[in-house]
């Protein structure tokens, strides 16, 4: 009789805990957060938030993405989302080791690829729809980095980017090719590229990219390559030095 009663019990506590557990998780559509702190290879994470005003990261930078041959990708569909965290490791060539989808306006992704440990053969592709987004990337720091590759995919308006890769490697590639489609005539684009590595940056701009400003820096012993075309720029301000 006592162990039926037990039984009996700690069956309601389950489905009392079950409940709770459902009702939480059903609200927390919007003002939803995500912290994830990560070490070891081969890690295959999907990550989909839906709704307004949610987070992976932030309370510390609570992202942390640590080891070889990463597979993470992360959709967050709604209005006011962010981003942010560190991405460290080396990657597998061919393959894209972080992949963000972005759907909405007033989003935000800021990353640091790289900041404390070195990163090799890293490929990170962004494609964002919406307007008043803002994307910054922090990649390197004394640490070696290199074959990083950064491809972002923009369409919207008022586009704010800024990529900044200051690795003390004297590696080989670091890419970055931005694709931007917008009726705005309100982008900004800074990309700066430091280290001894082979610099190496495409912007693509079609659509009403007028009184826009794109700002291009890259230093470095090795090769630089600044590939930029842009469709109907009249007013805007371009900025290219490149430093050996």
């Amino acid at each position: 009789m006592k162990d039926n009663l037990k039984k009996e019990r700690k069956m309601r506590t389950s489905i009392l805990a079950f409940i709770m557990f459902f009702i939480m998780t059903s609200a927390s559509l919007a003002d939803s957060n995500v912290y994830i702190t990560q070490s070891g290879a081969a890690l295959d994470l999907d990550i989909t938030l839906d709704g307004n005003a949610n987070a992976v990261g932030t309370s510390t930078d609570r992202t942390l993405l640590t080891g070889a041959n990463l597979d993470v990708d992360i959709d967050l569909i709604g209005a006011t989302n962010t981003i942010t965290g560190d991405f460290i490791g080396t990657g597998e060539a061919g393959t894209d080791d972080l992949k963000i989808n972005q759907t909405g306006s007033t989003n935000t992704t800021a990353l640091n690829v790289g900041a404390s440990a070195s990163v090799d053969d890293v490929k990170i592709i962004e494609n964002r729809t919406g307007s008043s987004g803002v994307t910054s990337y922090t990649i390197g720091s004394a640490v070696t980095v290199q074959d990083v590759s950064v491809t972002v995919d923009v369409i919207g308006d008022d586009i704010d980017l800024t990529l900044i890769e200051n690795s003390s490697s004297s590696g080989s590639d670091k890419t970055t090719d931005i694709d931007i489609g917008t009726d705005s005539d309100d982008v900004d684009i800074i990309v700066t590229h430091t280290g001894g590595g082979a610099h190496k940056t495409k912007l693509l701009c079609t659509g009403a990219c007028g009184t826009s400003d794109f700002t291009f820096s890259q230093t470095g012993a090795n090769s630089t390559d600044v590939d930029l075309t842009v469709t109907n720029a009249a007013g805007s301000d371009v900025l290219i030095t490149i430093t050996d």
